[in-house]
């Protein structure tokens, strides 16, 4: 039995590409274009989320105020949330440099949507869950008390509840595979809007980074963070990165 270290962590999930394969009419919208190749699914682990949301927050007033780059912005310009997919070029730079100054862990998850069983393909809905669960799985349990919030934009409660079915059954499956893990553990799930939290922001930015790469093989924002990454799982491909054996151009 591992002992905990912490008594109370929080789990940041964001993702980059949607996690529909057909539509309701039966086309594969991945393979007409339409969709992504990839899902690329996000964890950020911290200990302190007041802390973490914290520095996120005056980070991004201190940017406001740069000098450097307030010339570039336009005066309407209030940058209320970082958002990879929106932001300028310069603030994206600025952000993922200091997402490598901070201290949260970083786990992702690539799905290669065509790979996956038939029953996921058919609903995104349960294809989410389920590699939302894959995801979490081993890392969910770490510490007494878990926060795990999703960055989700809908409210419907059937959705959200939804989503944690499929996340538990995949956990559950894992913890009786592995009987040695210590089960006194309480989890709680949260849903919020990524703009709600400094964590979601992070965990947003870092799966732009490797959608990127794999989606469009540009490798210029996982170049700027690649070091903070603790590990990639492709999980459909079956191959794993960490540190030590890091995502190359070559992959």
């Amino acid at each position: 039995m591992k002992p905990k270290t912490n008594l109370h962590s929080y789990i940041f999930i964001d993702e980059s590409g949607k996690p529909e394969v057909y539509s309701a009419k039966g086309v594969n919208l991945v393979e007409t274009g339409v969709a992504s190749r990839y899902l690329v699914l996000v964890a950020i682990r911290t200990s302190d989320q007041l802390i973490l949301q914290q520095q996120v927050t005056e980070f991004r007033l201190n940017l406001l105020k740069s000098r450097e780059l307030s010339s570039r912005f336009s005066s309407a310009y209030t940058l209320d949330s970082f958002h990879a997919q929106t932001d300028y070029l310069e603030v994206r730079q600025k952000f993922y440099e200091y997402i490598n100054t901070l201290d949260v862990k970083i786990d992702v998850l690539v799905v290669e949507k065509l790979k996956c069983y038939p029953a996921l393909k058919q609903s995104p809905g349960k294809l989410y869950g389920v590699m939302a669960g894959q995801l979490l799985k081993n890392i969910a349990h770490q510490s007494e008390n878990t926060e795990i919030i999703f960055s989700r934009k809908d409210s419907k409660l059937k959705l959200r509840q939804e989503l944690e079915v499929e996340v538990e059954q995949v956990r559950l499956e894992y913890m009786q595979q592995h009987p040695n893990l210590d089960s006194n553990f309480k989890l709680s799930y949260y849903h919020s809007p990524h703009y709600s939290h400094g964590g979601l922001q992070i965990a947003d930015y870092v799966a732009f980074a490797v959608y990127q790469v794999f989606e469009r093989n540009v490798w210029d924002y996982y170049e700027m963070i690649k070091t903070s990454i603790g590990k990639i799982q492709d999980i459909c491909n079956k191959k794993y990165y960490t540190r030590s054996n890091p995502l190359k151009l070559s992959t």
